[in-house]
């Protein structure tokens, strides 16, 4: 994949459009307490946010629309790599505007790749980004992207990304994996075990660490769990991570210093991470990105036996195949269907 091509969606992910429309809904209701994005819980939007549909069709939304110079940055790079597609679901009675927004942002795209309309299943794309759970599920994209927004929170288990820079490292990763693998693993360097829900990642890094080589770093959540170190919302956000991703609702996040001072022992850091946790540690540590596969008879198996609300089990189980993808992105693939992924990993170290 020397060139992939690219398909962007626009509201909400190249530029805003719910915070828009719940800034306009608290100007004109004065809600108290004012809604925040949180306050999108899902995708339908039938909560208490719901009252911002009546603004979707309105003209102003689509002038405050400004896409952030971060965002025009990370676009233009992808530019230079990739073919750029912005694919984007706009009302009919928009569409034009829709189409002026985007070159105004960038007065160098090619009009001929603004794609309008809701069919995004139809067009194939090497690589989407997109933040509608159902938009990702159903494209015949290779690699779809999740945008991490608070309406898909609880989705788990897909390549996803916070903003639109971790997309762009995403994109290298990707295209780097398609042209050469890693030969052989360093020492010391970062294992970043990644796979669907079920797979065994964080039973193969508890395995692995039972040998002095290998230490699980310090990592931090706001769940109370045995495996990190809690916070609450408040103080995760008061931490510098240098990574940091949510799973199924709940934000995990490492510190450089963490990882450091394994690295800096002769260590292996064992980690359970998503493809852009390991994607980030590979931006800053020597790092091997080993997917942990299993059948996926397995993996439903599995899901099934955990103690999730059913909500949570059904995201799980719908993610698989397509985080299945994923392996071709790894450095190396790790057959786990036996639970014996930590002895054939240490045969390969």
């Amino acid at each position: 994949m020397l060139r992939p091509k690219i398909g962007l969606d626009w509201d909400d992910v190249t530029a805003p459009f719910n915070s828009l429309a719940i800034e306009m809904a608290n100007e004109k209701y004065q809600i108290n307490p004012p809604l925040v994005l949180e306050d999108i819980t899902s995708w339908e939007n039938e909560g208490r946010a719901g009252i911002i549909r009546e603004f979707y069709t309105d003209e102003e939304l689509y002038r405050r629309q400004k896409v952030s110079e971060k965002n025009k940055k990370a676009v233009r790079k992808l530019m230079e790599i990739a073919d750029v597609y912005f694919i984007t679901a706009a009302h009919p009675q928009f569409m034009g505007i829709r189409a002026k927004q985007i070159l105004e942002a960038f007065p160098e795209f090619p009009p001929e790749n603004i794609i309008l309309g809701n069919a995004k299943n139809l067009v194939q794309f090497d690589i989407i980004l997109d933040d509608a759970i159902h938009n990702v599920l159903e494209t015949p994209a290779t690699y779809p992207v999740l945008m991490r927004k608070p309406w898909n929170r609880k989705m788990t288990g897909l390549l996803s990304v916070n903003n639109m820079t971790e997309f762009v490292s995403m994109v290298k990763q990707i295209i780097h994996a398609s042209q050469s693998k890693s030969t052989q693993i360093e020492n010391p360097s970062v294992l970043a075990l990644v796979g669907p829900s079920g797979s065994g990642k964080s039973r193969v890094a508890a395995q692995l660490c039972e040998d002095s080589r290998f230490v699980g770093p310090k990592t931090y959540c706001t769940k109370h769990s045995a495996k990190h170190h809690y916070l609450t919302e408040k103080e995760f956000a008061g931490q510098k991570f240098f990574e940091q991703t949510m799973y199924a609702g709940v934000k995990y996040g490492t510190k450089k210093e963490d990882i450091e001072v394994v690295l800096e022992d002769g260590k292996y850091a064992v980690m359970a991470l998503d493809m852009c946790g390991a994607i980030a540690m590979k931006r800053h540590f020597p790092t091997a990105i080993i997917y942990v596969a299993r059948d996926k008879e397995c993996l439903i198996k599995e899901i099934l036996q955990e103690d999730y609300d059913l909500e949570e089990k059904t995201l799980r189980i719908l993610s698989i195949d397509a985080e299945k993808r994923n392996r071709e992105i790894c450095d190396y693939i790790l057959d786990n269907k036996d639970e014996n992924g930590a002895s054939r990993l240490l045969e390969l170290l």
